[in-house]
């Protein structure tokens, strides 16, 4: 399922799967996050999940657009801190970048990483 947007011009066509992965940047680019999305499995399991394309961070496409991002955070950073501040660069990133107005951030923290 697509985000379409109506222009003077025709349609836009924005794939949930570009909203992950500009929601996936916008995520890893926070201070204290250390893994996002399948990372966050670890390495065996991210990579079966990735095999079948099952994504990491989901991506729901209604009259809201629901995007839930798992993250791992750095050790001795404030854990609800930095979701928050995940949740305010995803918001800003899909305003700015995509044009997409009605968003709800859930930032599911999977872990804490020391080193």
């Amino acid at each position: 399922m697509d985000r379409n947007i109506s222009s003077e011009f025709g349609q836009i066509k924005i794939h949930r799967k570009v909203i992950r992965e500009v929601a996936e940047a916008a995520a890893a680019s926070v201070k204290g996050v250390r893994l996002v999305g399948w990372e966050c499995s670890g390495p065996f399991r991210g990579g079966v999940l990735k095999f079948f394309g099952i994504p990491g961070t989901k991506v729901q496409l209604d009259k809201e657009i629901k995007i839930v991002v798992p993250i791992t955070v750095a050790w001795g950073e404030n854990v609800v801190d930095v979701a928050c501040e995940v949740q305010k660069k995803v918001i800003y990133h899909m305003q700015n970048n995509l044009n997409i107005d009605s968003i709800n951030v859930d930032v599911k923290i999977k872990r804490v990483e020391r080193g």
